[in-house]
């Protein structure tokens, strides 16, 4: 299964996706694609001092 994932991720990579998580469940694959959004990780931290 984790073959299988790879090849899926390569070929969504190729594709021009951006894959964001690959989830495996027994033989579930799960693939979270990105939206295209760049996301600011230090959106919700004040960054205020003082």
């Amino acid at each position: 299964m984790e073959q299988k994932a790879l090849s899926l991720l390569r070929a969504f990579e190729q594709a021009g996706k951006m894959v964001t998580r690959v989830s495996i469940d027994g033989r579930k694959i799960e693939l979270e694609l990105s939206s295209g959004e760049i996301a600011d990780e230090f959106d919700r931290i004040d960054m205020r001092n003082g």
